[in-house]
């Protein structure tokens, strides 16, 4: 496998600073990124292991409860001495006053609740959380894309790096199933992924690894050409942080460099500036490639550079 990234002629710091950027998903140009179709909150299994597990001894607890005067709101409070309070919300055991104020009982708090997450916007609410902690790296398996080559390095004049997949930068994993720290395929479909968020179906410990390739590794087949590879990375794990936090680089070794392909319409100081750092005995092993023009097809060939 060959992996490449597209650079812009401005992020010659790449080579330089040895650090890349790990971009959070509403800064990419896709803007259904970090956009799954969220079905439910809750799925029924899920919502019954909630209720057996934390609802259920709340309630039992919120029942053994003896309504007092230090539970009444101050203003109440203070109409009568606390003896007197006590002495007539004695007659009222905390079920009673359940039945008294439905809208008090901690089973219909909770109904509620979820009424309310339902009724929101839990997609925005999603977004904004996977911003702040996860970081998303680019990747493709082609160094000759027409449209990339265009897009991404800023109409040719820029450059593409070939890194080593096998380098210990690309798989930093905790275990097996850890879709983090790691090169993925992007999977492509022609729906948004339905979600539910707290899913039964999944062991607390895997239903992330889950959320992440259904929000962060499925794209629209739209970009099928990009045939992009991403690494995922918590923010809080970044080597650097910069503007106030918003940006998070990850330095990387010489080590992981392979090639570097110039772009056709790279510029003489901009290739004199990147062969400047590729002389330094840390990248001594990288291989350098001129892009050209191909003259008989809609193809860029690349040359070797002695």
């Amino acid at each position: 496998m060959r992996i490449f990234k597209y650079l812009a002629p401005e992020r010659i710091d790449v080579l330089k600073n040895q650090t890349l950027r790990f971009t959070q998903a509403n800064y990419l140009n896709d803007p259904f990124e970090n956009l799954p179709f969220i079905s439910k909150v809750m799925d029924e299994g899920y919502n019954n292991k909630f209720q057996e597990e934390y609802l259920n001894p709340a309630l039992q607890q919120a029942m053994s409860l003896q309504l007092t005067a230090e539970l009444l709101p101050p203003d109440v409070r203070g109409m009568l001495p606390d003896e007197q309070w006590n002495e007539i919300l004695s007659a009222y055991p905390m079920d009673q006053v359940f039945e008294m104020m439905p809208s008090l009982h901690p089973s219909n708090l909770f109904g509620a609740l979820m009424n309310q997450m339902n009724e929101s916007d839990p997609t925005t609410l999603l977004k904004e959380s996977f911003n702040k902690q996860f970081g998303v790296l680019s990747l493709t398996r082609r160094n000759a894309n027409l449209t990339m080559w265009s897009h991404y390095t800023n109409s040719h004049t820029g450059y593409v790096i070939e890194f080593d997949p096998s380098n210990h930068y690309f798989n930093k994993t905790i275990n097996e199933n850890d879709r983090l720290r790691k090169l993925n395929d992007i999977i492509y479909v022609d729906e948004r992924p339905n979600v539910t968020l707290f899913d039964s179906n999944f062991e607390e410990d895997k239903l992330i690894d889950h959320m992440v390739e259904k929000i962060l590794l499925t794209k629209s087949k739209h970009w099928e050409y990009e045939e992009e590879l991403r690494m995922i990375q918590p923010l809080n794990e970044s080597d650097i942080q910069i503007n106030n936090g918003d940006i998070h680089l990850f330095k990387f070794d010489a080590q992981a460099v392979k090639s570097v392909y110039f772009g056709v319409n790279a510029s003489p100081e901009f290739k004199d500036n990147v062969l400047q750092l590729l002389s330094d005995l840390k990248y001594q092993h990288v291989d350098v490639y001129q892009g050209e023009l191909s003259k008989s097809e809609y193809k860029v060939l690349f040359q070797k550079v002695k």
